[in-house]
């Protein structure tokens, strides 16, 4: 059980017996206006430090995040590889079973399982994937070396 589904304890269980219940209740004191214009300030400064945290943290462009040690436009390409290796291999399966004794489906029932159909068109949508990623830093050093050039020293 966790902790939210323990059961109670006999104190906890007890019922506070009825004239408690019937007690007069008494107000809260409310805090003095001093008291409440001294505590505002201590509020804005602890708005002031979680937004000056946030600014010291450096802009991570989301091109440049790396996912289970990828470029994130190559993990991508490998998920989408994967995903169209699972649908072709359904989509020769189907082609076997509806050409069952041509030589196209002769070859078809002949295919590979489908984890051999996933990674096979992982790597190849890694390898067109990685292709684009050093396009990009390609023109993204292109642009650095340009504006470089063009800052007078």
């Amino acid at each position: 059980m966790s902790e939210n589904q323990q059961p109670l304890t006999e104190e906890k269980q007890t019922v506070a017996p009825a004239e408690d219940a019937s007690a007069e209740i008494e107000p809260t004191a409310l805090p003095d206006d001093d008291a409440a214009l001294t505590e505002t300030p201590k509020a804005d400064e602890e708005i002031a430090d979680e937004t000056d945290t946030a600014e010291e943290e450096p802009d991570i462009d989301p091109a440049d995040v790396r996912i289970f040690g990828m470029p994130r436009i190559c993990f991508h390409g490998a998920a989408l590889g994967i995903a169209a290796g699972y649908i072709l291999c359904g989509l020769v399966g189907i082609l076997a079973e509806n050409t069952a004794g041509t030589a196209i489906g002769n070859l078809a029932a002949k295919s590979p399982s489908a984890t051999v159909w996933a990674v096979a068109c992982a790597v190849i949508g890694y390898l067109i994937s990685r292709r684009f990623h050093k396009k990009r830093l390609a023109a993204k050093e292109a642009e650095l070396a340009a504006a470089a050039a063009d800052t007078p020293e």
